[in-house]
């Protein structure tokens, strides 16, 4: 893997050329990696590693309050992200839109409540928001290191910032890969893109201020005092799966988080119901016998489905992984 790393490093596809446009590129600022006579691949790597842990300690410790831009396609979304801690010590954060359907996501310690104007509020238990930013961003590298190696890649200037480029490649093609822009003074993020394994960009994330504080913001503090709903009635209600079912093949580094036997909320089709995980992105696996399911069907995205009938039982998969490595998942699924 190193190899291959080292490769891509020397040959600059890893640097800021692969994310963005060239014009766009020329007005970045972004400075050029240096050459390979000053800088090896190992202190790169080792770099980018200490540079991914200093976004993780910022994300999980800074009082700030920051806006950003999401990008996917053709859609644009306007976030307020706000993160801090109250005197008695609990981890408080919201992100909430600017635009489009007021939507709001509270977190307070341990339970993450969603509120959307087209669906019932409901509240799950999780140590962080299941949002626009990965939820492996708030994870220790050691929890990613099976799956990917970080690469610090050089300089550039970010919302007026002096920043830090560094990728997170995937140790093979079956994930994506990303590249971040790391405030240098506080290791806070400030950019992200989602690549492909083809090297498209399918996701960018821009923060458009950032502010940091050694006071938690006063508006956080009042999500204290608010009611929030109850847990989500399948977490509540959780069956075990009816089948062991064998899954012949899974990408290297995903683990089972969660399996369990429920109703699928908008349907009512029963389905045995895996979650796996490799730190970074999830993969949904379902397993149904119900008649209603047996359809063959697909969707390509940021976010795919792949869903395959065969015999008497469908296998749907589900994530933000390539569609080849859905189909594989649910291909392999054997009674």
């Amino acid at each position: 893997m190193q190899n291959y790393v080292g490769a891509l490093f020397l040959c600059g596809v890893l640097g800021a050329g692969a994310v963005l446009p060239t014009a766009a590129l020329a007005q970045s600022g972004e400075a050029p990696v240096q050459d390979s006579t000053e800088r090896t691949v190992e202190q790169s790597i080792q770099d980018g590693q200490i540079w991914f842990e200093r976004m993780q300690h910022a994300l999980r410790t800074k009082n700030f309050n920051a806006s950003l831009v999401h990008v996917q396609g053709q859609r644009v979304e306007l976030f307020r992200w706000l993160h801090g801690h109250s005197e008695d010590g609990q981890d408080l954060e919201v992100l909430y839109s600017l635009n489009g359907p007021e939507i709001h996501i509270v977190r307070r310690a341990q339970r993450v409540s969603y509120f959307h104007p087209m669906i019932s509020p409901y509240s799950v238990r999780a140590k962080s928001l299941f949002g626009p930013i990965p939820l492996g961003f708030y994870a220790e590298f050691s929890e990613l290191s099976e799956s990917y190696n970080a690469v610090a890649m050089g300089g550039a200037r970010v919302i007026d910032r002096p920043a830090v480029h560094v990728r997170l490649v995937p140790r093979d093609q079956e994930r994506f890969g990303y590249s971040l822009w790391l405030d240098r003074e506080t290791g806070m993020l400030l950019r992200m893109a989602t690549i492909s394994p083809s090297g498209d960009i399918l996701e960018q994330i821009q923060m458009t201020s950032v502010e940091l504080s050694d006071q938690i913001n006063p508006d956080l503090l009042q999500i204290q005092q608010v009611g929030l709903p109850p847990l989500a009635q399948d977490e509540m209600n959780q069956q075990a799966v009816q089948h062991e079912w064998q899954k012949n093949w899974l990408p290297q580094g995903f683990k089972r988080v969660r399996a369990n036997h429920h109703r699928l909320p908008m349907t009512g089709i029963a389905a045995d119901y895996f979650l796996y995980s490799d730190g970074m992105t999830r993969i949904s696996v379902y397993v149904s016998e119900d008649p209603k399911a047996a359809n063959s069907l697909s969707y390509e995205g940021l976010d795919s489905l792949y869903s395959h009938h065969h015999q008497d039982y469908t296998v749907t998969a589900v994530g933000r992984v390539p569609m080849a490595t859905l189909q594989r998942i649910a291909l392999s699924v054997r009674r």
